[in-house]
């Protein structure tokens, strides 16, 4: 009997994207008013208050980013396969909920764009006039972009779904930049794929010169940054990230399908790389003095400690 071939992961996002296709315009549509409105604000500031374009214009991130966690949320559930019965409710109600910590997300944010621009000008105008060492500080410097890259890609989706205390959200982002690689990776070109094909058209339309005057085309090019960035981009980037993160990240906070030291799920158990290993009381009773719901490294996963200590428990007991 024909068995239809299961889908890859990269066709399964795809397969997404199209089939909520609407509920993802309606979405940024949603999410364009605040954005735009805060770009407009950060633009009167810099023509008439303080012109500097690299400190004024990023920080209209800052005042849209409580309006972006209804974006994260109703993306992870359209990449989940759900739908929501009203999008504007849920999308204000995941704003009420989740604003004020966003607020603190996009002032970090501001403060890591501008680090990284700054960092990279300095170590680049002094590997030119001085030495060629320094591009070792650029380097560093690119790690540091990719830390905050991937940290920005597990905070917002983290935050909107599921109770955690601040400092928890923070801290297991940051576990999870590298310790989900492949899956920030995963994001990062299925994102790079999309924002090419997104902002196509920004590369074509300055060859309109030929035929149109140079203000105009410059006035579309503002337009259509404005309709991209605003209407267009946000949404479906939001789901790319919780396409390939919010399934391993809902495994280890919630505990679901965390795998047992069952013998005959052995290969998948945490603890299958070290058959041998058993845990010792002093290695549970030091593992019992954290923060249940404190996230930590184990065997090369990242598990949360209560899962853990429970799992290690029963192995415990099942070797006495």
């Amino acid at each position: 009997m024909y068995q239809e071939r299961k889908k890859l992961g990269f066709e399964l996002l795809i397969s997404n994207l199209f089939s909520n296709l609407g509920r993802l315009v309606v979405t940024n549509l949603i999410f364009a008013i605040p954005f735009l409105g805060s770009v407009a604000i950060m633009w009167c500031v810099y023509k008439f208050l303080l012109p500097s374009f690299v400190l004024v214009i990023p920080f209209s991130l800052v005042l849209a980013s409580p309006f972006y966690s209804g974006v994260v949320l109703l993306s992870r559930e359209y990449s989940q396969n759900k739908s929501p019965r009203n999008v504007l409710k849920t999308y204000l109600k995941a704003v009420r909920d989740n604003g004020p910590r966003f607020i603190c997300y996009g002032a970090l944010l501001y403060v890591a764009i501008l680090g990284c621009y700054f960092g990279v000008r300095v170590y680049i105008t002094m590997a030119a006039s001085y030495s060629g060492f320094f591009y070792v500080f650029l380097f560093f410097i690119f790690l540091i972009a990719l830390f905050f890259l991937f940290f920005f890609y597990a905070v917002p989706l983290m935050t909107v779904s599921f109770e955690l205390k601040l400092k928890d959200v923070l801290k297991n982002s940051a576990l999870m930049t590298f310790g989900e690689f492949k899956n920030n990776f995963f994001s990062t070109i299925g994102l790079i794929i999309f924002l090419a094909i997104a902002l196509f058209p920004f590369l074509v339309i300055p060859y309109l010169v030929s035929v149109l005057s140079v203000e105009l085309v410059k006035l579309l090019l503002v337009l259509y940054l404005g309709i991209s960035f605003g209407m267009l981009i946000p949404a479906p980037c939001a789901m790319i990230i919780s396409h390939y993160l919010y399934p391993n990240m809902r495994t280890v906070i919630s505990g679901e399908g965390v795998p047992t030291f069952e013998p005959t799920s052995q290969r998948n158990s945490i603890a299958s790389e070290n058959k041998e290993t058993t845990p010792t009381p002093e290695e549970i009773a030091e593992l019992s003095k954290g923060d249940g719901d404190e996230y930590i490294f184990y065997q090369g996963k990242m598990i949360k400690r209560k899962v853990l200590l429970k799992m290690l428990k029963e192995k415990e007991n099942k070797n006495e």
